[in-house]
């Protein structure tokens, strides 16, 4: 496995030195999945990472082609190993089946799912939220999401400020679930709990189905008081619905639908 990323980790004293791989699905806001990109280049110095991005069949085609193009230019002048991994899905698949695409391809032991719609601000977020995900292994915690600004519906633990931060960690109680605009796991939870994470047309729901489905199985979900990430919230949903009004009905009404149907089944 590559072991080279842009800048070597910080040797600072922790129980989570692996290696992550990152998985950023994206459809159109190019600019946003720029910021986002370079905000890990300049903060994430505390574990070796790989990046897969997931281009989830963008009006713009030619854009992932660029950052496979520059990615790869920029490594070879570094003679440093490329990072970064593109991957373009021809049909629109929404946030399940595009991060299952990022995931099928990616090989660390740790991945995270991060939004493209997110901005990294803190040098340490993905230390604390490994740290935080080893600390609660004996409570049968295997999910674990950062503290944002906006979690757009999801655990009340997941909203707060950068600078009030707490070492301290929420873990979810039953019919409770994390917003994934972010989160980190082993890759092995999905073997244990059934299979992937669901793909629903669009988005949404996504995330209550496979809380339940961790409950089910025993595991837990957590919020990582200690670790922070910047979240607009939606900015792919509003533009896909400004395209087509029908959508929203699809995603608010159909998937809820079958979020129901998919957690009875549980039973």
């Amino acid at each position: 496995m590559e072991k080279t990323t842009f800048a070597p980790p910080i040797a600072v004293p922790s129980d989570f030195n692996t290696a992550v791989d990152i998985i950023i699905p994206f459809h159109g806001h190019y600019q946003k999945l720029t910021k986002l990109l370079e905000s890990i280049f300049r903060l994430t110095r505390s574990n070796y990472y790989k990046i897969y991005i997931v281009d989830d069949a963008s009006p713009n085609s030619q854009f992932i082609k660029d950052i496979d193009k520059n990615s790869a230019k920029n490594a070879s002048i570094r003679k440093a190993d490329n990072v970064i991994k593109t991957i373009r899905l021809e049909e629109q698949r929404g946030f399940g089946g595009a991060i299952k695409a990022g995931f099928d391809a990616s090989e660390s032991p740790y991945v995270c799912f991060l939004n493209s719609d997110c901005k990294i601000e803190d040098v340490n977020w993905l230390r604390s939220l490994g740290e935080g995900l080893l600390a609660m292994k004996e409570q049968n915690v295997r999910m674990v999401s950062p503290v944002t600004n906006n979690a757009v519906g999801g655990h009340p633990a997941q909203t707060g400020t950068k600078e009030n931060r707490s070492q301290n960690h929420v873990i979810l109680q039953k019919e409770e679930f994390l917003s994934m605009y972010c989160f980190l796991c082993h890759r092995e939870l999905f073997n244990r709990c059934g299979g992937f994470i669901k793909e629903y047309p669009y988005g949404y729901y996504e995330d209550e189905e496979f809380g339940s489905r961790m409950q089910h199985y025993g595991f837990k979900q957590a919020v990582c008081g200690d670790s922070w990430v910047y979240h607009e919230g939606q900015a792919t949903i509003k533009s896909v619905w400004r395209t087509n009004p029908d959508i929203k009905d699809v995603m608010e009404k159909e998937n809820r639908k079958r979020c129901i149907a998919d957690m009875k089944s549980l039973a």
